[in-house]
């Protein structure tokens, strides 16, 4: 029966031409430049084993907030499932980050329990830079947005 041996959370992950998985941006904290923010694309490695020939399985992803709200994906726009022999990729778009604080990530495959992921989120304060000044009217690199292409969630 098929079971989680471990879980990274990560900003891009793909299997290479030589079959070795490539992991870009490991996270285990996030720093928010503001918040409320949308993390626009976090990936979900899930390193599986035990899995028998022809096995079919659910997969589910949730997040808790600090506050205690879980959050799930409410349309198939806001993440992407890819299954591979070693491995499953899941692709999570536009993630709302409301509050400071941890964000438990829950992964769970077939009947087994749930593996949570921790990642802290910190608001980091810019700094000015040498001379004082500082360009307010910068592109920001996240925004404000719903979960889920702009979906309402629980």
């Amino acid at each position: 029966m098929i079971r989680i041996d471990w879980t990274q959370l990560c900003e891009m992950a793909f299997l290479d031409d030589s079959a070795r998985l490539c992991m870009i941006g490991i996270m285990t904290h996030f720093p928010a430049p503001q918040l409320p923010v949308a993390m626009r694309q976090v990936v979900i490695v899930v390193r599986i084993v035990d899995v028998e020939a022809e096995e079919s399985f659910s997969i589910g992803v949730s997040m808790l907030t600090p506050r205690g709200a879980l959050l799930t994906p409410q349309s198939s726009d806001g993440f992407d499932i890819t299954v591979t022999a070693e491995y499953i990729f899941i692709t999570l778009r536009d993630i709302p980050l409301k509050e400071e604080g941890m964000h438990r990530f829950s992964v769970a495959v077939g009947k087994g329990d749930p593996v949570p992921i921790d990642v802290s989120v910190r608001l980091v304060v810019s700094r000015a830079p040498a001379g004082g000044n500082l360009d307010h009217n910068a592109s920001r690199p996240f925004g404000q947005a719903s979960w889920v292409a702009g979906r309402e969630v629980n």
